[in-house]
């Protein structure tokens, strides 16, 4: 009876070593691989600044995470990758984006230096002439008239003199022509008889291209109030006054000296 339950027991054993044995061997069966424990070395920057991997045999997307210490989900969207997605031996994943390895190309376009202010050269006229300020408010005013007989002179900033020229009173005003660009000043007299009544001496500077005038404006010298020099009117009244004092003065002593007598 024990010899019976022993060699069932048996049988059951073998039939269950058996079934075991078939589950391993079935086709199918995938096994999977031991852990790599190659260190992972972080890839250089290409040209463009991207980091890439290149997949190797038995990687997986997690695999990469784990040992580049980029997240999963940064790493599924850096490639367009799901969790389900199959990887390529060769594929190149990118893992981020970093300094380029090389210098970016110089671009063909270079933009324009400002240009360096450059001085204007070039030449102006210079025109003169003199009038008769009859009112004195030293501007030219309808009905005061050009004058004849009035010195100009023009002459740089440094004091050389570039022209000169008396005025007719017919032909003004008149141009100092061709005159290079610059400072000048234009200095005037009026002609006898005549006073001035604006500034004899003018400071100009002559931009390229420009013409620029100045008129002096004189008076008479009686219409400014001043004395005339002829004196010989008032001196003749005056000794004729004298000489009329002195008769006076004699006809009285006589006339004094004739009444003592008589006395």
């Amino acid at each position: 009876m024990r010899s019976a339950h022993r060699n069932a027991f048996l049988t059951i054993g073998l039939c269950l070593a058996c079934l075991i044995l078939a589950a391993t061997s079935r086709p199918g069966t995938v096994a999977f691989p031991a852990a790599q424990a190659t260190a992972f070395q972080s890839p250089t920057p290409g040209p463009d600044g991207r980091i890439v991997y290149i997949v190797r045999q038995n990687d997986t997307l997690w695999q990469i995470s784990a040992l580049s210490g980029v997240p999963l989900d940064q790493l599924e969207k850096l490639n367009n990758l799901t969790q389900n997605s199959s990887l390529q031996v060769g594929q190149q994943l990118v893992l981020g984006l970093g300094q380029s390895a090389t210098a970016l190309p110089t671009l063909a376009f270079q933009p324009t230096p400002t240009p360096t202010p450059v001085a204007q050269t070039g030449t102006g006229n210079i025109c003169v002439s003199f009038f008769n300020d009859l009112n004195g408010n030293a501007s030219q005013d309808s009905g005061e008239g050009l004058v004849a007989g009035g010195k100009i002179s023009i002459a740089r900033s440094d004091g050389t003199q570039v022209g000169a020229y008396t005025t007719d009173g017919v032909n003004e005003p008149h141009c100092f022509q061709q005159l290079p660009s610059g400072d000048y000043n234009v200095a005037a007299a009026a002609p006898n008889g005549y006073n001035a009544t604006s500034s004899m001496n003018t400071p100009i500077h002559l931009e390229p291209g420009a013409q620029a005038f100045v008129a002096f404006a004189i008076q008479t010298s009686q219409a400014s109030g001043t004395p005339s020099t002829d004196s010989g009117g008032t001196s003749t009244l005056l000794g004729l006054i004298g000489l009329a004092l002195l008769v006076s003065a004699g006809v009285l002593t006589f006339y004094l000296a004739r009444q003592r007598r008589r006395i």
